[in-house]
């Protein structure tokens, strides 16, 4: 039986001992899954490694483990995608962090477009959603979050191969040998403006489509990161 995944900032080796402390995390284990003295969990922090660890005492305010077996994650991703994304609505766009995560994204930035729906958001959510989609999929790595950047700037200081993607683009995805680490740009509901898509053929930035009906912001996001990271 597969065990639950917790995720912790702490060192973890084998033999080690740690004390988690954190009252949501210790409410979830003791009062939600009911565990107790002796029971195993997972833990990871981000490492790339599991470690399976026993309770050795948990109450109210505690819950002390100790590292019992470490393996190395196996999954990792075919390629380092980072998704640079220009801000949709609050839920839509939390929902894309947490799908992003489960199909292997490496690297999430919020962008500041000219079409921009929201200007601000809730990082320390975002946060959140991300190790929860982490324990959920099983993966012990966990993605960077970017600030959040308007596009002129991320466009200056990226080093990464940039895609942009757009409803009419030069090429399809498809086209595209893709391999190792690249940025894919994606633009808000309504797209990127005219003055942006001047500004990437400037840049010299491939524009590339999918070959699909016009999908809404979040859905073009997943479908993207599949093509990308499933194959």
């Amino acid at each position: 039986m597969r065990l639950h995944r917790f995720y912790t900032n702490q060192d973890l080796q084998k033999g080690g001992q740690i004390t988690l402390s954190d009252s949501g995390l210790v409410h979830q284990m003791r009062s939600v899954f009911r565990f107790q003295f002796g029971d195993s969990v997972t833990l990871f922090n981000g490492d790339g490694s599991d470690y399976v660890s026993e309770i050795v005492s948990i109450d109210k305010s505690h819950v002390a483990l100790r590292v019992t077996q470490t393996s190395v994650n196996t999954w990792k991703p075919i390629v380092k995608l980072t998704l640079a994304v220009s801000m949709i609505k609050k839920d839509n766009f939390e929902w894309i962090v947490q799908k992003a995560t489960e199909l292997g994204v490496s690297r999430i930035v919020p962008l500041i477009s000219e079409r921009s729906e929201k200007k601000g958001w809730n990082r320390e959510r975002a946060e959140k959603i991300i190790i929860e989609a982490c324990e959920q999929s099983g993966r012990s790595d966990v993605p960077t979050l970017g600030e959040l950047t308007p596009l002129s700037d991320f466009l200056d200081s990226e080093k990464r191969k940039i895609l942009v993607f757009h409803t009419i683009g030069d090429s399809s995805i498809y086209e595209r040998k893709i391999n190792e680490e690249i940025v894919a740009l994606v633009g808000p509901e309504g797209g990127w403006s005219e003055k942006e898509v001047h500004m990437f053929h400037a840049k010299g930035y491939p524009i590339v489509k999918l070959s699909t009906p016009v999908l809404r912001a979040e859905t073009a996001v997943i479908a993207i990161a599949s093509i990308i990271l499933i194959k």
